[in-house]
């Protein structure tokens, strides 16, 4: 690295990362702006833009597979979260579901902060259409953007799979409405299926929002922040790379390297709680206790069923289908956003012990707990690729379960301590529960799918789930076999980690812009609110 000194450095070339440093290269073009990235680029070896491509590159050198500690909550078993290590990060690895959050996550949002109105949802509505382009021009310009860098398309835009009509009967069976338009701040309800993916391409953040102007190094780690101890209270002053280098910042650093690394760079650096750092040797330089706490992710449960009669051309695999427009994005039409019923919800939260505030914003109605998909693809190695699968995902939106994100045994090492706790409420397994339950009776139990979905294909050594299948099997085998979806979030909440301005308290020239800075969770998939989030924190800067 020729230059070793730039107004802002950026750690971190994911998905908020390359949004970030191309917003403020924009806002403030004289200013020189460094992206460091610990991945490499994932460049033309890699296929970061197909359907299968995408799906491969999950567990590849693009991959951070960070591996958590043993999980008593499900069953003492050690996950594995997927996370981008390359330019793009997350972004390279999803699968480019688009949704926003309800209104009142967001209200949660800015609650957490005193009341904070630009962390609210009409606060942030402006930034997620700006970062967007929506597919239909003449839709309502209060909620949407046309000219931005991520093109929001719903699945039926470009396609339409067989089963489509038949889910959309046996949903209506079970009595939920049609949400024709999901970003209007209400995502209860049956509503397409959207995806940033452009002529059959996925969108990655480096290449949806333009570089040009910011310096971009790769395949080059962070070891820690120095700061300079003089006055008040410290001020970060660069970063010292895994090389020894040390690159300076002449005003910010912003970390933007995940919710599993931005806390371990933190406490590394002597940021956080005092116990932890002097059990590592680690010299504090702020105590603040609340870094890595609060960490979450949308846990769920996958599953698998056998379809009646595969000839008919139901799902990818079947020659009918053969066509690439159906591999233009994700196999999927439908995604169900559902509450919970109210006796279930009081009976949970009376176990939980939550009481108001926080009650009585979850007992509002049309707030939403559950999304269930169902793909017309295994999406998963050891299933025939022949059209007779389909997979499904019920996934919790509002998890009220907290883990914890810490040090690893070795300070330098890269994968920090990861103590998830997924499942550990009485609130998230009442969740779960009966969103399966309620697919159950979707695939098994509709009219409009008796002809279409013989039986569920349980993981090797378990029984099947049916409609007679009791609340204990149905725990027990989430217990089991449930995992994170990879929407990792909160370990620098807002409100306790950073301020309104994503500033790290007691620190100056320090700020974290990524999910980790989520205050509480949000409904849908996390990317829409993500590309808002560091719209709306380049502004922020750009303004300081």
């Amino acid at each position: 690295m020729t230059e070793s000194t730039f107004d802002y450095v950026i750690v971190g070339g994911g998905l908020s990362g390359c949004a970030l440093a191309s917003r403020l290269r924009r806002s403030l073009p004289d200013s020189s702006i460094l992206l460091l990235e610990a991945g490499p680029d994932p460049g033309p070896e890699h296929d970061v833009v197909t359907l299968l491509g995408g799906f491969a590159l999950q567990g590849s050198t693009l991959d951070w597979q960070f591996r958590t500690a043993a999980t008593p909550s499900t069953a003492g078993r050690t996950h594995t979260l997927t996370a981008g290590k390359t330019l793009g990060g997350g972004s390279v690895l999803n699968y480019g579901g688009w949704s926003r959050g309800d209104k009142p996550d967001y209200e949660t949002w800015a609650a957490r902060l005193g009341g904070d109105g630009r962390w609210s949802y009409a606060g942030l509505l402006p930034y997620f259409k700006r970062s967007e382009s929506y597919y239909d021009t003449e839709a309502d310009p209060e909620y949407h953007g046309f000219g931005g860098p991520m093109k929001v398309t719903p699945v039926k835009a470009g396609r339409k799979y067989p089963l489509r009509d038949p889910l959309e009967r046996a949903w209506a069976e079970l009595g939920i409405e049609k949400n024709v338009d999901p970003f209007t701040g209400r995502l209860a309800g049956l509503s397409d299926y959207y995806e940033n993916w452009e002529d059959g391409k996925r969108r990655p953040s480096h290449v949806a929002y333009s570089l040009d102007g910011v310096t971009v190094k790769t395949s080059c780690p962070v070891s820690q922040i120095v700061f300079d101890e003089g006055g008040q209270e410290p001020k970060a002053k660069g970063v010292v790379l895994e090389n020894g280098h040390t690159v300076t910042a002449n005003k910010e650093v912003i970390l933007s390297a995940g919710t599993l690394q931005s806390p371990r760079l933190l406490l590394r650096s002597g940021v956080g709680e005092p116990s932890v750092l002097s059990e590592h040797r680690i010299p504090l330089i702020r105590s603040l206790p609340s870094v890595g706490q609060q960490y979450f992710d949308h846990f769920a449960l996958f599953q698998w069923f056998k379809l009646k009669d595969p000839s008919r051309g139901l799902a990818l695999g079947h020659p009918s289908l053969s066509d690439p427009v159906f591999v233009a994005g994700m196999p999927v039409d439908w995604a169900a956003n559902e509450g919970l019923p109210r006796d279930i919800l009081e009976k949970a939260l009376d176990e939980d012990g939550v009481v108001d505030p926080e009650r009585e914003a979850l007992l509002r109605l049309g707030r939403v707990f559950v999304e269930t998909l169902v793909l017309y693809h295994p999406l998963a190695p050891g299933f025939p690729n022949d059209g007779s699968t389909v997979c499904t995902s019920v996934m919790l939106t509002l998890p009220s379960s907290r883990g914890r994100v810490s040090l690893p045994r070795d300070v330098d090492g890269k994968n920090p301590h990861i103590e998830p706790n997924y499942f550990t409420t009485a609130l998230d397994r009442a969740c779960l529960v009966y969103g399966v339950r309620r697919l159950l009776r979707l695939l098994l139990g509709t009219e409009a799918m008796k002809d279409y979905v013989e039986s569920e294909i349980p993981p090797p050594g378990q029984d099947p789930l049916t409609l007679e299948s009791s609340d204990g099997e149905v725990e027990n085998r989430i217990r089991n076999v449930g995992v994170a979806h990879f929407h990792a979030a909160g370990s620098c909440p807002m409100g306790s980690v950073v301020d309104g301005d994503l500033r790290v308290k007691g620190v100056r020239g320090l700020r974290v812009c990524d999910a980790s800075v989520f205050p509480a969770p949000v409904g849908g998939h996390p990317m829409a609110s993500l590309y808002g989030v560091a719209e709306q924190a380049a502004d922020v800067i750009a303004g300081a």
